[in-house]
């Protein structure tokens, strides 16, 4: 067998305010190879980790992401859940309707194939 190839698959989301959740799905999904990245750094010091990674970030009334954290995790390493958080503060989504600020909690499960 080769190198295990890390394949971090998406949650379903829990979505509060005025964006919607495919929308949603389909930035975290164009950014899915940082989130890939950084459990890949974590599979190079153990070969069987896995779990999941939940991530909550507000998306405020720009599309910026001003706060993320890691509001559940089952993953022993914990470098990688903050890898994550940090990879999701620098992405943008499309401006929520109406303005305001939009609270996402985003699951990631982590496991090599």
């Amino acid at each position: 067998r080769g190198p295990r190839v890390p394949n971090p698959r998406l949650g379903i989301a829990s979505v509060q305010g005025g964006l919607d959740k495919d929308l949603i799905r389909r930035v975290v999904r164009a950014h899915i190879n940082e989130v890939r990245y950084c459990y890949n750094q974590g599979l190079t010091r153990d070969p069987n980790l896995k779990g999941r990674v939940a991530v909550q970030f507000q998306i405020n009334g720009t599309g910026k992401v001003p706060t993320a954290i890691v509001t559940d995790s089952d993953i022993k390493d914990t470098s990688v859940s903050a890898c994550i958080a940090q990879s999701v503060r620098r992405w943008s989504f499309p401006k929520p309707e109406g303005g305001g600020t939009v609270i996402v909690t985003y699951p990631f499960v982590l496991q090599a194939d």
